[in-house]
């Protein structure tokens, strides 16, 4: 049974993974030369990077992964960082600073930041919390019980492989998947001493907190206003379709990616400022953070950097300062040199990420199917939904849309951040496609890392969007202080022009909570529930439910055996039994793709029992002794296999425990 509901389990597993997210991170980043903001900023996707490397890697080594052996390999990429900082050092191939930020923030700016990302975590924190409803800590969509068993497996086994936790639904062989989420998840969950679901719950919690802190800390490496890195803390953290919206549908590794994915530029425009063994070190271990958190992350991180560099390239070519750039060169050798700078990059975080490259190459071509959404909405729909920052919700966010309207009408304000604009597009175009033409062949290759889903499309294009609409914020200050500067009331007193900065920024801020109810915490707590209820509350259902849990923990009485599986039906709420009790499942997730030929034949033929062998040796083969049933399919309206219904009254089975959404049956012969 999952731990109760009390503050300190899930303060105690919060703290953990702020922890986890700093620690390993925070000590790789700073020997290798990251400081301030970048620091910050990039320290839980270095801690990403370092537990991404520690399974698959001391998995090929025949090595437990647990804390212990993390905290070895944190101090071998940190050693590797400050060797290679001080070895370009030593040999004058480097001289640091010119990578840092081109412009100084006040102190007083940098607290002010801090206070508006500290805020956006708290309010992540309560969209989350209030989601819950009350009911259940237990997430109810389709790919969260996967995750679940996941963190579980890795935490009991120390396998951190990137196909050992697929063991527990597609054995013997696993499945692929990137697995960085879940090996963070085990870590947590394993020094926390909580249950799943609150570790689960705990990783959650602070997601949109640190989508704001990715976007400040990109903000702050680009040379942007404190104003607009403030603000857009703000939005990221209100923004539905940034963070929630996915978290809402049970993509918890994608929504992962999507909040680290502004990252890669901090990491990508400090190597071009001041190519080095250092910065192009930190560059390859982001690109492997990002592919070992999700295999589309580090493709939507392609796409969204690179407009920063078609800006670059084209201010080289009109003989423009850049940053990196002596005065005088030529663009084409620019390009060039940008090009054969980043060959070494990428070819170290090739050989860093091999595990990983080759485990998805061997998917793609192998039985797993793949299937197509194929969205088909009006154009106009889409473009409605899309700048309304809404799917999920049926009402739009009307003042980020207007925030994000001042912010496209003022792009030209950007500076060297005006290379938003073309992302935006970008995603923007990409979006459309895939909710209005998604059935298309074309579109549906174009969109594949994301599975043709219009959801993850939105996500991504939530990024340059939230930009654009912290900007239109930060251009509502500008103004009100400019408007308030000519005012007689300021100019009689010498004292206050200087602190209409910090005055006019606080009534934005002020005014837009006011006007948001919040930053929407409402809203988004009603999106973020559907996890916890797999849709709308009160419309569905969810499967896993106070019966099937008492089911499972009735299971626990049973002295179950670590070689043995519980029978159980793929589609109802009994696929978390690994994740709640460490008894393993014969269905260990509702996903039907490929599943190992003994569930398949006993899913179909199961009461055939007595009169069919095939029966009986599967049944052997997985030493199952017991079943477990319970009544509220993942999807609505979906029937028990046939080999799984109307067990009661079965000459081989007895019936030893029931409720009204739960059975355990025993073989007795």
């Amino acid at each position: 049974m999952p731990t109760p509901d009390t503050f300190w389990s899930y303060f105690g597993a919060t703290l953990t993974y702020l922890a986890v997210l700093a620690i390993p991170g925070g000590l790789v980043g700073r020997a290798a030369g990251l400081r301030g903001w970048a620091l910050a900023g990039l320290a839980p996707l270095l801690s990403y990077t370092v537990t991404g490397l520690a399974g698959p890697w001391l998995a090929l080594a025949g090595v437990s992964y647990n804390p212990l052996t993390v905290a070895g390999v944190t101090a071998v990429l940190a050693g590797i960082g400050f060797g290679l900082r001080e070895l370009g050092r030593a040999r004058g191939w480097i001289e640091p600073g010119a990578e840092e930020p081109p412009t100084k923030w006040h102190p007083r700016a940098h607290y002010a930041v801090a206070a508006c990302v500290t805020l956006a975590v708290g309010i992540s924190i309560f969209v989350v919390l209030s989601a819950r409803g009350g009911t259940t800590a237990v997430f109810q969509r389709w790919d969260t019980v996967f995750h679940a068993n996941g963190i579980r497996y890795i935490a009991e086994t120390g396998d951190g492989s990137l196909t050992g936790m697929g063991t527990i639904n597609w054995y013997p062989d696993g499945s692929f998947y990137p697995n960085a989420y879940h090996l963070v998840g085990s870590l947590v969950y394993s020094i926390s001493g909580t249950t799943i679901p609150v570790t689960l719950n705990a990783i959650t919690m602070p997601v949109a907190g640190i989508f704001a802190l990715s976007m400040v800390a990109l903000i702050r490496q680009l040379g942007g206003r404190a104003v607009f890195a403030g603000c857009t803390a703000l939005v990221a953290a209100a923004a539905t379709t940034g963070a929630y919206e996915s978290v809402s549908s049970g993509l918890l590794p994608f929504a992962l990616g999507i909040v680290l994915t502004p990252l890669a530029v901090v990491a990508l425009a400090r190597f071009l400022a001041r190519p080095g063994l250092d910065t192009g070190y930190v560059l390859a271990l982001t690109a492997v953070g990002l592919l070992a958190a999700h295999s589309s992350a580090l493709f939507g991180a392609l796409l969204f950097a690179f407009p920063l560099v078609v800006q670059r390239w084209y201010r080289a070519l009109r003989h423009k300062r850049l940053d990196g750039v002596p005065e005088g060169r030529r663009g084409r050798r620019v390009i060039g040199g940008d090009v054969v700078k980043m060959v070494p990059v990428m070819v170290g975080s090739a050989l860093l990420a091999a595990p990983h490259i080759l485990g998805a190459l061997k998917f793609t071509s192998g039985s797993y199917p793949y299937q197509a959404w194929g969205s088909e909405l009006p154009v106009l729909k889409s473009l409605a939904l899309l700048v309304t920052f809404r799917q999920v919700l049926s009402v739009p966010q009307v003042w980020l849309t207007v925030l994000l309207v001042i912010g496209v009408l003022s792009l030209f304000r950007l500076g060297r951040m005006r290379w938003i604009g073309l992302a935006a597009l970008g995603f923007s175009v990409l979006f459309v496609l895939v909710a209005s033409f998604g059935a298309e062949p074309w579109v549906i290759s174009l969109s594949r890392p994301w599975w043709n889903d219009r959801y993850r499309l939105m996500a991504l294009a939530a990024i340059p969007l939230c930009l654009l609409a912290g900007h239109g914020m930060a251009e509502l200050q500008r103004w009100f202080a400019k408007w308030a500067s000519g005012r007689s009331w300021v100019e009689s007193r010498p004292a206050l022009p200087a602190r209409l900065g910090p005055a006019t920024a606080v009534c934005v801020v002020a005014a837009s909570a006011v006007l948001t109810k919040g930053f929407y915490t409402e809203s988004n707590a009603h999106a973020v529930s559907f996890l916890y209820y797999n849709g709308p509350e009160g419309e569905v259902t969810p499967p896993v439910g106070a019966d099937e849990l008492a089911a499972m923990n009735e299971l626990t009485k049973m002295d179950i055996g670590p070689d043995e599986k519980v029978l159980n039906e793929r589609f109802d709420g009994t696929a978390w039994l690994y994740a709640i009790t460490g008894i393993h499942p014969v269905a260990g997730h509702y996903d039907p793709g490929v599943p190992p030929p003994d569930a398949k034949y006993l899913a179909l033929h199961f009461r055939d029992y007595d009169t069919d062998p095939e029966v009986r040796a599967a049944v052997q083969r997985l030493h199952i002794k017991h079943v477990l049933i319970g009544s509220t399919p993942i999807k609505i309206g979906e029937s028990p296999a046939p080999g799984l219904r109307d067990l009661d009254g079965l000459g081989f089975l007895r019936k030893d425990f029931g409720n009204a959404g739960a059975s355990i049956y025993t073989l007795i012969r």
